[in-house]
């Protein structure tokens, strides 16, 4: 068995290509790794360019949404008021025609009294009530009461 001194020059040349070797599967494994980043790198770029651009229809959608409720908000309003003037006008045309009735029925109420005698209107139990009565009678009828 023969010791060989670590120090000695012919193991130098060996610990040099053995620390080349060493940093050249380094270097590689280094340059793999960087290579996966970049291609990571590349499709988070990809993916965060499709998301922008989602967000940017998404923004555009609701933005067309709300324009699009004001409007119906606006018509639903102008609506509204178109039927409640209908309805306005058309109970005003039907208070107006009860009001038209109601002359016209008074009317013919006051007319059929202008027609009928005094007599029939203010029927006599012919000599029992006061309006047949003489005078003396109603003196007596006021003096029992």
């Amino acid at each position: 068995m023969s010791f060989q001194n670590p120090s000695s020059p012919d193991d130098l040349p060996d610990l040099d290509a053995l620390a080349d070797t060493e940093l050249d599967a380094q270097l590689n494994s280094l340059r793999d790794k960087l290579t996966l980043v970049g291609k990571e790198s590349t499709e988070l770029g990809k993916e965060l360019r499709a998301l922008e651009k989602q967000s940017l229809l998404s923004n555009q959608c609701a933005g067309s949404v709300d324009e699009a409720l004001q409007l119906y908000e606006k018509q639903a309003t102008t609506q509204i008021l178109q039927e409640l003037a209908t309805t306005t006008s058309e109970f005003r045309a039907k208070l107006e025609k009860l009001n038209r009735r109601s002359m016209e029925e008074l009317q013919s109420i006051r007319s059929k009294r202008l027609r009928v005698p005094q007599e029939d209107m203010f029927p006599s139990n012919h000599g029992k009530d006061l309006f047949n009565g003489k005078l003396d009678d109603l003196q007596q009828f006021l003096d029992e009461i």
